[in-house]
């Protein structure tokens, strides 16, 4: 009986022993995945997000102003026109 718990407390260590190495093998696996994988962003020279959203806004902004320019742009064609038919006029 003395040698039957014996045994299966050995067991039982050898199991938690097992199983606490498992999980550092994890834990190193996981930390030389993320190094490689940074490696290899950084050689891609990826753009982080903050700089990514500030850039995506400064272009949503600038179409705005855009598409303000161009409603105001025939108003500008028609006086334009109208100033080169009277130059064309004078130099006749």
């Amino acid at each position: 009986m003395v040698n039957k718990s014996k045994i299966l407390s050995d067991l039982s260590k050898m199991a938690v022993d097992a199983m606490s190495t498992f999980s550092s093998v994890r834990k190193e696996v996981e930390v030389i995945a993320s190094l490689r994988v940074n490696k290899i962003i950084k050689k891609m020279n990826l753009v982080k997000r903050d700089e990514f959203e500030n850039l995506k806004k400064l272009v949503q902004k600038l179409l705005l102003e855009n598409n303000k320019l161009k409603k105001k742009a025939p108003s500008v064609k028609k006086k334009t026109n109208i100033t080169k038919k009277k130059r064309s006029k004078i130099k006749k």
